[in-house]
């Protein structure tokens, strides 16, 4: 998508410079200056900060129609960038313990759980605040309510439960940073010698991997992470998404095209006849001299192209005055005769 993005921008630039190489002196100069206003020029048109005028009407057509691709190009991506950064504060706005703690929602946590007496305790929530459930899809069904409607605005449990209901609950997720609460442990009776066994056990499935694996198996999003790659890749903007305006910029910048090389080729049309008919008129030992009398040569019509189109109106303009000239004193031209004296 940037690559065919960076080709229509040099494409374009290069097309108005065609068009404008003839007529307009800012794009006029030695081939280094002219290949740097050219890539200044495309690239500037982004932010809507040429500096250069156009002045042929074929390059004003072709510049409006660039810069209405480039208009929707900016607020597509702008639009799309924004509903990335803003979509996970659309629900309700909870962005940890603090702004929870600030709000006035009703906050969920699990029968039994030590979560209520760690909200009331240590957090000083008021009791009135906190709901009771006590099955996962009593969390789904008061999360997706919401404070508005009867529901939660979060709920606050332990983080293996909460990583078993998400693995299942793909449109919820986590926010903020983790807590910990002190004092965790599996408690025995004193001198119990499953404690040194269940320990071992431990320490043996974490140094061996076991213990990720188990995690990764049945606490892994996994589910939900091929489900967001889909519904990011739905939603990315691609070259399909911009297909039309590319189009409709290209058939401009190719019918432009077409016809300043029709008008080029009228001008250089007449320009050569005019030349023909000059060196017609002379005498047959200057003729002789001077180079073929017909501009047919792909040099020649290059030469013809790079020059100032009021340079070559005011040859022509000046050829066709003095022909002009030329008839009206020519006695021949008139029918007279001269009688000798």
């Amino acid at each position: 998508m940037w690559g065919i993005m960076g080709l229509f921008f040099i494409f374009v630039g290069a097309v108005v410079w065609i068009l404008e190489h003839r007529s307009n002196t800012e794009f006029r100069g030695p081939p280094r200056q002219q290949l740097i206003t050219i890539c200044w020029f495309s690239f500037s048109t982004m932010f809507f900060a040429h500096r250069e005028n156009t002045v042929s009407t074929l390059g004003r057509f072709v510049l409006l129609v660039w810069l209405f691709v480039v208009l929707i190009l900016t607020q597509s991506y702008t639009a799309s960038l924004t509903s990335m950064l803003t979509v996970q504060q659309l629900s309700t706005g909870i962005q940890g313990l603090d702004s929870l703690r600030s709000s006035s929602d009703p906050i969920g946590y699990q029968v039994g759980s030590f979560a209520r007496n760690y909200l009331i305790e240590e957090l000083d929530i008021p009791e009135s605040r906190l709901v009771q459930l006590d099955t996962p899809e009593d969390y789904a069904r008061m999360l997706d309510l919401g404070p508005k409607k009867g529901g939660v605005a979060a709920v606050v449990d332990e983080l293996p439960y909460i990583e078993s209901f998400l693995s299942n609950n793909c449109k919820f997720q986590i926010v903020g940073p983790e807590f910990t609460k002190s004092g965790w442990g599996f408690a025995f009776p004193r001198d119990s010698p499953l404690a040194m066994d269940l320990s071992t056990a431990i320490l043996t499935l974490s140094e061996n991997g076991d213990l990720q694996r188990i995690h990764d198996k049945w606490l892994t999003r996994t589910s939900c992470d091929t489900q967001g790659e889909t519904e990011i890749d739905s939603n990315r903007l691609s070259i399909g998404s911009f297909s039309g305006l590319f189009l409709i910029c290209g058939v401009a910048c190719i019918i432009a095209l077409l016809i300043f090389a029709l008008r080029i080729l009228c001008q250089y049309s007449k320009y050569s006849s005019q030349v023909v008919e000059e060196n017609v008129e002379l005498p047959v030992m200057e003729r002789s001299i001077r180079r073929p009398t017909r501009l047919t040569s792909i040099k020649d019509l290059l030469s013809f192209v790079d020059k100032k189109e009021e340079e070559i109106k005011s040859v022509m303009k000046r050829k066709s005055s003095e022909k002009d000239k030329s008839h009206r004193t020519d006695p021949c031209s008139e029918g007279g005769s001269v009688s000798p004296t």
